[in-house]
């Protein structure tokens, strides 16, 4: 082998290397873009405020077969994705087109902030009314029984009747 072509076989060899780590970083850098797109789909829903479907299921998850809406609604998605727009931008495109009901999950500003913070202080005041409710129960005096005919005004005499007229009608 001459050395020309030694070296043209070591350069063919660089060039091809080169070619693969290129696309193995095409495809890592891919794939790092499909789980940015996944995690901001997840955070929107498909087909709201549409007339032509009203699936309502997560974007990137819809399983609605035939939906008019995912495939554009994904494809603005990826392009968001690929242009390298922050996740804000991305959403806040969403929200104009389509208003805030395409959020998966209200936004934690202004009113919103109720549906955020109601559940756990309802939970939280709830319990709080349970242990005061317990606590007076406990504290309540408790109260002795008196006798059998001490407070009902029975004589003694009648009660005794009357439990041996049971005790005969149960007899039988």
């Amino acid at each position: 082998m001459t050395k020309a072509r030694t070296q043209r076989m070591w350069a063919v060899l660089v060039a091809f290397e080169a070619i693969l780590a290129l696309g193995l970083l095409a495809v890592t850098l891919r794939a790092q873009q499909t789980d940015r797109a996944k995690e901001i789909g997840g955070k929107l829903l498909c087909g709201v405020g549409t007339p032509k479907c009203d699936c309502k299921q997560i974007l990137t998850q819809c399983n609605h077969v035939g939906c008019p809406n995912s495939a554009g609604m994904l494809k603005t998605l990826d392009a968001g994705v690929a242009a390298g727009d922050p996740e804000a931008t991305i959403v806040q495109r969403f929200v104009a087109e389509f208003g805030t009901a395409v959020l998966s999950e209200p936004p934690r500003s202004g009113l919103n902030l109720v549906a955020w913070y109601l559940p756990s202080v309802t939970l939280f005041g709830g319990a709080l009314l349970v242990i005061f409710v317990i606590s007076r129960w406990r504290k309540r005096p408790t109260m002795v029984p008196a006798g059998p005919a001490a407070g009902s005004g029975i004589s003694p005499e009648l009660l005794a009747r009357a439990r041996a007229q049971a005790a005969r009608e149960t007899q039988d």
